[in-house]
């Protein structure tokens, strides 16, 4: 191969060039700004997860033009507007369109028009509208699981168990290593094909059973923690629901329930769950030990919950002053119940305290657990 002087001696020039002080200040300056341009995004990324559905929506909402915040807020109290701008919100949000631009798209403009006149003209009615629409919500949703083909599940004799625990136990021990690694999409994944066995057979009897189910809750439990850290809330309820049908009693999947949940916007769903892990009596000693702790996170996220509703409640009031609009006390901001209580005054900091950072950093380590029993 023929040397090329010329490139050799550019090369030796430009590596003087990057050993030089001056420009090695300049690299640091450029490493630092990009440290702390993660820094921020990290913290910003904190702050959502401290931020309900309806305090999300409260802030977007601040940011469309005046006319169409007069027709959104007298409506706001109802539930079934709230998700349908915050569904706009989340989508606005996958496909980098503006939220601005899709909320004044015409026919749901239209929609949200009749039902301010319905709110405004018979109350009762307006009220009425909702329940149908999550009437037909539940029934497209039971249609849909009644639509899916039914899996049914073959029964193994206890010799052909083996392969079936090995595999889920391997793509386990596989999950768990991408989870190290940061890999949590690929992690996920593999959790996934290590329930599918467990999905499609079941054994001859209790006690061979038992040994399935105990494999199948742990692969579950990394599941959870893996859409935990991939925001895949759905699967993360799924799993959770798989796991108590066969542990009751596990706090920790009522928990992951109650912070998928609430990340969906189902408040209520989440509290009950919550209110559930409170209300739990341990009589087994090796259990007293996780119970604890799930009720100390549960006790957070229930505060944290109550202060993401106060926020909203303040920028909602706040902004519909600004307008001159009145909100409708139809019953509590989530849909139904007692109306809420007046405002205070003083607007609360939206900045997060050292005491939310450290419940936070709590509530997302727990429920992304390590994953195998170091995980779990």
């Amino acid at each position: 191969m023929v040397s090329m002087p010329g490139a050799n001696a550019f090369e030796s020039k430009f590596r003087e060039f990057l050993q030089e002080p001056e420009t090695q200040d300049v690299i640091r300056e450029d490493q630092r700004k990009e440290l702390d341009v993660m820094k921020k995004i990290d913290e910003m990324e904190k702050l959502e997860e401290l931020q309900g559905q309806r305090e999300q929506l409260a802030v977007a909402l601040q940011d469309l033009p005046p006319e169409s915040q007069r027709l959104i807020y007298p409506i706001l109290r109802l539930k079934m507007v709230q998700n349908l701008l915050f569904a706009t919100l989340k989508e606005t949000r996958k496909s980098g369109i503006s939220f601005v631009h899709a909320v004044r798209d015409p026919g749901l403009m239209r929609m949200l028009e009749k039902v301010r006149d319905e709110m405004l003209n018979d109350p009762d009615n307006a009220k009425r509208i909702e329940g149908e629409w999550f009437h037909n919500v539940g029934l497209c949703a039971e249609n849909q699981v009644k639509k899916a083909p039914k899996k049914e599940r073959g029964v193994l004799p206890a010799t052909q168990m083996l392969p079936i625990i090995t595999s889920g136990a391997q793509l386990r021990v596989n999950g768990n290593h991408k989870f190290r690694q940061g890999k949590f999409k690929e992690a996920l994944e593999m959790y996934m094909q290590g329930c599918v066995g467990f999905e499609l057979y079941q054994a001859t009897n209790a006690q061979d059973q038992g040994l399935l189910d105990e494999v199948h809750v742990q692969v579950r439990k990394n599941t959870q923690a893996a859409a935990i850290k991939t925001r895949d809330w759905t699967i993360c309820i799924t799993s959770c629901n798989e796991v108590l049908k066969m542990v009751p009693d596990d706090t920790k999947s009522l928990y992951r329930r109650a912070l998928a949940n609430w990340h969906l916007g189902e408040v209520e769903t989440s509290t009950e769950d919550l209110e559930e892990i409170l209300k739990k009596r341990v009589t087994d000693y090796n259990e007293i030990h996780e119970s604890s702790y799930t009720k100390k996170l549960a006790r957070s996220m229930l505060r944290q919950i109550e202060a993401s509703e106060e926020r909203a409640e303040i920028i909602e009031h706040k902004m519909a002053k600004a307008l001159a609009v009145t909100i409708p006390i139809t019953g509590a901001a989530v849909g139904g119940g007692p109306a809420p209580p007046a405002p205070p005054q003083a607007t609360p900091s939206l900045t997060m305290t050292d005491e939310y950072k450290a419940a936070e950093q709590a509530l997302m380590d727990e429920a992304e657990d390590a994953p195998m029993e170091e995980a779990d």
